[in-house]
């Protein structure tokens, strides 16, 4: 039965640690413990070499207590309770004070099992490692001596009276969590619930005095001349029962006083004995020395077995020394000790049973221990072969046996410790490169055969990323020819585990066409790594040097064709150029988009031009080492995008059809009603659509999709436009309650389980805004992309278009056959286009729906009222000095700068969203504070206020950062001067998708008046005449005049807004 061993530390350092401790002993010039690799039998030190060295005792040298490591003490000492404990050992080991207390209880791993005494027991005296209890019996003292794994307990028999009555001895035994059992020849085991031994206790013996002559002696063994006999065993409940043997005590030649020695330890495989005397008795873990040897009637072999665990796997073993000390030898007459490769020991280890003795290791002829003239000393014996089987083989552990050369000669009679070291000198071997860390630039990974890259130069920079656990490493590149014969080699130098190594072939070995072949291993000065894959390369020095041919039908060179939007093949050929492996090409930009030739060294492309005019497609070859040929310059005339092939501005207002502005697809109303649009009208949407006869797009080509949505409700997906194919729909531009976003969705196929794919928003939709929604599919970059008012928010790859001819339809989807997705509010302005369009058309689509929603004129001259004539905002009331004057048109709007001011009764325009806002106004002198002829506020800061700066004295246009105290108020100022007393038309507009503001004076706009700027909140204070707010406060009041106030929902164009100003 196995035994088991204590739990070990980890086996191996983790790499940082142990590279750390090289790099001190370098740099101290001396060994270096790691410290993480201690245990109780286990000792490393990095060595100033580069080496490591792992000290094995086969029995605990040191202990773990209190968090700290502590040498081994078996001294004893008596605890508070009055009980006996050694200072610090392997096991829990307690013995009896004196009293009714069990004599010894030896614990390990939460298990215990405990040796009692019929009878109570004296206090001990202590000496060192041993107690002695009196006269427990008339003539017979008790010792018991702790061990570092156990304790043997001795009864010295002092006398032949005491002997007289001496035939049985009984002792109370239990067990916590352990199973005990004896076999036939009385070895004891204590297994737990998995059968694994947790101690034992080999076959009692005795012995009497005869060659023992001091205390000291005793300690060191028996004598060879001692008698000695085995004891009966046997286990009965909770007691165990000893008979010692009465022949050698009755007899007469026995010398008094005579020893009894029961032994208990931790069951680790470290050390046994086996005696030809005794051929059925295990000794495993006894206290007894070890011995060697013949003498009188028995011989003696002793075995040590050393857990080496994982540490030295894969490991280049130097050397490996066991270390062992010679307390006593037959004399000084040296003779030949042999150390052996063995196999395992195990409780069941005996003479009978010995394991294998596999290879003679090392002999030694000493004598050591009989006297003066040959004291007590060590011996070391070479094991080197088997410490490098074990590590080849990854064996856990390793065993070696001693014996006597000659077996049969008394002077070949030795004892040892038995407490020898294993030393074990070794090197980590590097790791094997593998192809994932070894490349070449130009190259890249390590490939050969068919698969071995081209490259376009002679002379490639060799890599590797090597790795040794002892840190210090260097790299062997060699390079050879297609013959196989190599041309080079290059050795790094010394670097650290992990870098990158490299090599550069030299200039003069390879020719153009030739093929390289390399490869690369790890050195470390002792040990070196298998060689990595073979690496190859062709060379190819020589770059394309012609231009490749480009056509296509489509878009034909120099001349006029349709048009924006519309896809086209262009098809590239190789012109004479044999090794094209790529064409990179790039329209109206640098080439960088790369597409591979064919065999025949052809590609063709698939494109959309995006503008009209010259567009310039650049096409250079690339060959297979990567060199690039010249540029050719492709340069075809693209007309201006087609119209719409439908256009609903639902602008209608009555009636129940929808004109269609190109005349061709009118939509029929079905329940859908008529209400205010973004501009005009609109169609108002709840279960109700507008659906057109036909289908006005075909669905598997490029198309555009737009319209002005406003969702009022977002319980469900709705569809604001559709074209309907004969079971679902091709296309939806919706929102998607799944994702709560604006999305355009497309489904693979016409069948009621199509997959489905979808471009979304970047944010959810704002209910109740008006939203400007743009769904594009382009065939040629085989994707579809969503715009937000007039923004790219998402895009998502289409396999498989299709055309869906049934009708376009606006405010429901249709899914398996059946309507769905009904719209839940408004949609306006509906176009549908036979092209793709882009981010400049879509952008000037958003921009074009630029509508008036407040009108000012101020030409009341009287009241207090100052009513809006766009019919979408609300009258502004007049407040303080506020009153009617003159003005640029008719009258105006008269303010002191005081407190008078005109407040309308809600917001004019939405500050998120792009706006115009622009007024007539005159400054009766300079102000010496920020003054707003135009403001909308939120609860704390303005929206957006139009006026004049203070700083720099010039006309500004100010938006605040956020509603709070203390956001700044980012402005765009005018190069213009105001001047007083002088009517001065003034325009403030905020372009969100340029992300600007923009201010012009008198219809002009210059290059310094424009401020980048992104707004993400809106206003929603009532719109203020002749002042703003700040801080929670209003303030900056206008000191003059304004008049012909207009806000617009949406951005004017520069030509627009010098309209009005030429008013």
């Amino acid at each position: 039965m196995a035994a088991q061993d204590e739990p070990e530390r980890p086996a191996a350092a983790p790499p940082a640690q142990e590279r750390v401790a090289v790099a001190a002993a370098r740099s101290a010039g001396k060994p270096v413990e790691i410290e993480s690799m201690r245990s109780e039998t286990r000792t490393v030190f990095a060595q100033p070499d580069g080496t490591l060295s792992m000290e094995l005792n086969v029995r605990p040298i040191r202990v773990r207590k209190e968090g700290r490591w502590v040498p081994v003490d078996t001294t004893l000492r008596v605890r508070p309770d009055g009980a006996v404990e050694p200072v610090a050992a392997a096991v829990g080991l307690t013995f009896s004070g004196g009293g009714d207390a069990s004599l010894a209880r030896l614990s390990r791993g939460g298990k215990s099992m405990a040796l009692g005494w019929t009878g109570t027991l004296p206090k001990p005296t202590l000496s060192g490692d041993t107690a002695t209890y009196a006269e427990v019996m008339p003539g017979v003292d008790l010792q018991v001596t702790a061990d570092v794994d156990g304790f043997s307990h001795l009864l010295v028999v002092k006398s032949r009276a005491a002997a007289a009555g001496l035939t049985e001895l009984t002792y109370p035994l239990s067990a916590d969590g352990l199973k005990l059992k004896a076999d036939k020849a009385g070895n004891l085991e204590a297994t737990d619930g998995s059968e694994g031994t947790l101690f034992i206790a080999p076959t009692p013996k005795m012995w009497d005095s005869e060659g023992i002559t001091s205390p000291k002696a005793l300690k060191e063994g028996r004598s060879p001349e001692a008698r000695e006999a085995t004891m009966g065993v046997e286990l009965s409940g909770r007691s165990l029962r000893l008979k010692p043997d009465r022949k050698m005590l009755t007899d007469a030649g026995t010398e008094f006083p005579v020893y009894l020695d029961p032994y208990f330890s931790a069951a680790r495989n470290a050390w046994t004995a086996v005696w030809s005397n005794w051929p059925n008795s295990n000794y495993l873990n006894s206290s007894d020395v070890a011995r060697v040897g013949h003498v009188e009637s028995q011989k003696n072999r002793s075995f040590f077995q050393m857990n080496t665990g994982s540490t030295i796997h894969g490991k280049q073993i130097i050397k490996a020394t066991l270390r062992t000390y010679e307390t006593w030898s037959y004399s000084c007459s040296a003779r030949k000790v042999e150390a052996w490769a063995t196999n395992a020991i195990s409780t069941a280890t005996t003479w009978n049973k010995q394991p294998t003795w596999v290879t003679l290791l090392d002999t030694k002829n000493v004598a050591k221990g009989w006297g003066a003239s040959c004291l007590p000393g060590g011996v070391e014996f070479d094991v080197t072969p088997q410490v490098v089987n074990a590590a080849a083989k990854s064996w856990p552990n390793v065993t070696i046996g001693l014996r006597a050369t000659s077996e049969t000669d008394v002077y070949a009679w030795k004892k040892f410790k038995n407490n020898p070291s294993l030393v074990i000198e070794y090197n980590s071997i590097p790791a094997n490169p593998v192809a994932a860390d070894v490349w070449s630039d130009p190259g890249g990974p390590c490939v050969s055969g068919d698969g071995r890259p081209v490259i376009s130069t002679v002379a490639p920079k060799l890599w590797a990323k090597l790795k040794d656990t002892d840190n210090s490493v260097r790299g062997r590149f060699e390079w050879y020819n297609a013959a196989g014969v190599k041309t080079g080699e290059y050795l790094s130098p010394v670097g650290s585990t992990g870098t990158a190594f490299s090599a550069t072939i030299p200039q003069t070995l390879y020719a153009d066409g030739a093929l390289i072949r390399w490869r690369v291993r790890a050195e470390d000065g002792k040990a070196t790594s298998a060689w990595s894959p073979w690496c190859e390369a062709t060379v190819d020095a020589t770059a394309p040097g012609r231009e490749p041919a480009v056509s296509s039908p489509q878009y034909t060179e120099d001349s006029w064709s349709d048009g924006v939007g519309l896809p086209g093949t262009f098809s590239f050929g190789p012109n004479g150029v044999a090794d094209v492996a790529t064409y990179v090409w790039g329209l109206d930009s640098t080439p960088s988009t790369e597409v591979a030739a064919a065999a025949d060294g052809t590609a063709t492309i698939a494109l959309t031009p995006r503008h009209d005019g010259p567009n310039v497609l650049a096409v250079r070859s690339k060959d297979r080492a990567g060199q690039l040929g010249p540029i050719r310059t492709y340069v075809f005339n693209v007309n201006a995008g087609t119209g719409p092939s439908g256009h609903w501005t639902l602008d209608d207002g009555q009636g129940g059809t929808a004109a269609d502005a190109t005349g061709a697809h009118p939509a029929t109303l079905n329940g859908a009603t008529w209400t205010t649009g973004k501009t005009g009208t609109a169609l108002k949407l709840a279960n109700s659509y507008a659906q057109t006869a036909a289908p006005v797009i075909d669905t598997s080509r490029n198309f555009t999709v737009t319209a002005w949505a406003r969702l009022t409700g977002n319980a469900a997906s709705a569809t604001a436009v559709t074209q309907e194919g004969g079971r679902t729909g091709a296309f939806a531009l919706q929102y998607a309650k799944a994702n709560d976003r604006w999305a355009l969705t497309m489904a693979g196929s016409d069948t009621d389980t199509a997959p489905t794919v979808r471009a979304l928003s970047a944010a959810a939709p704002r209910l109740n805004e008006w939203t400007h929604l743009t769904g594009v599919y382009d065939s040629a970059a085989r994707q579809i992309s969503l715009y937000v008012n007039g923004r790219l928010e998402g895009t998502a790859a289409v396999t498989t278009p299709w055309n869906a001819t049934g009708p376009l339809t606006i405010g429901r989807g249709k899914v398996a056959g059946a309507a769905s997705d009904h719209w839940s509010g408004d949609v306006d302005e509906v176009r549908a286009y036979g092209r793709a369009m882009f981010a400049d058309e879509i952008a000037d689509l958003v921009n074009s729906a630029a509508t008036l929603v407040g009108h000012w004129s101020l030409d009341e001259e009287s009241g207090s009222s100052a009513a809006d004539s766009s019919g979408r905002a609300t009258a502004a009331t007049l407040s303080g000095a506020a009153s009617w004057t003159s003005g640029w048109l008719d009258g105006a709007l008269a303010l002191d700068g005081v407190n008078g001011h005109a407040q309308a009764s809600a917001p004019a325009v939405n500050t998120r969203t792009g706006f115009t806002v622009t007024a007539w106004t005159q400054l009766d002198y300079l102000p010496t504070k920020d003054t707003s002829a135009v403001a909308q506020p939120g609860s704390r800061a303005a929206g957006f206020q139009l006026g004049f700066d203070k700083e720099q004295g010039r006309w500004t246009l100010g938006m605040a950062a956020a509603d709070t105290d203390t956001a700044a108020l980012v402005r765009t100022r005018s190069d213009a001067i105001p001047n007083p007393l002088e009517w001065t038309h003034i325009a403030g507009v905020y372009d969100p998708l340029a992300g600007q503001l923009r201010i012009y004076v008198n219809g002009r706009l210059s290059t310094t008046t424009v401020t980048d700027h992104l707004s993400t909140w809106n206003a929603t204070g009532p719109l203020q005449l002749g002042r703003t707010k700040a801080a929670g406060v209003f303030t900056g009041y206008w000191p003059g005049i304004v008049d012909d106030v207009r806000t617009y929902d949406g951005v004017l164009s520069a030509e627009q807004i010098a309209q009005l100003a030429a008013q």
